[in-house]
């Protein structure tokens, strides 16, 4: 079927736009009756989804805002926490510290002492040591003076007999 349009010569008011009043109204009944009905049934069910989401975004920016708080809060109070640990923990080390050198110079004083103890048990030893090895020796000396004395008395004769003797005692002592 061949669409007639508009004739040329009407070419004011609606003819104009080449509308036909038939199917415009008819349009116009539809589109109206799907907006009833989108706003009656579906726009109020939109609305109420919308608002429900608006409502759930705010609750959460205003639990996010908290929790920044929150957040804030705790990173303040951790923060003076280990301030104050660290604080403790520099008080320990100092006082142990301390207590370490009070405890190496009492040790260094003790083995101070012991070991002037033992230098001087030591040394005593060694005097009596030594006064026993001149009490040995004098007595060793005594000997071989008497010995010597002896042999020079029996064997005097001569200074070249002498002479020999001598040798003799010293060779004898040597061994």
């Amino acid at each position: 079927m061949p669409t007639v349009f508009a004739e040329a010569s009407s070419s004011s008011g609606i003819g104009a736009f080449n509308l036909n009043v038939k199917e415009f109204l008819f349009q116009l009944i539809t589109f109206v009756l799907v907006l009833v009905i989108l706003r009656r049934y579906a726009l109020p069910k939109l609305t109420g989804t919308l608002e429900e989401r608006r409502v759930t975004l705010e609750k959460s920016l205003e639990q996010a805002k908290q929790t920044e708080e929150t957040l804030a809060k705790a990173e303040t109070r951790a923060e003076d926490i280990l301030s104050k640990a660290r604080a403790q923990a520099d008080e320990a080390l100092a006082e142990a510290k301390k207590a370490a050198s009070g405890r190496i110079t009492e040790a260094e004083t003790k083995a101070a002492e012991r070991a002037a103890l033992i230098i001087k048990e030591a040394e005593t030893r060694l005097g009596e040591e030594r006064e026993k090895l001149r009490q040995e020796l004098r007595g060793e000396m005594a000997e071989l003076v008497a010995v010597a004395t002896e042999r020079i008395i029996y064997e005097k004769l001569d200074a070249k007999r002498d002479m020999s003797l001598i040798e003799r005692a010293i060779k004898g002592v040597v061994r």
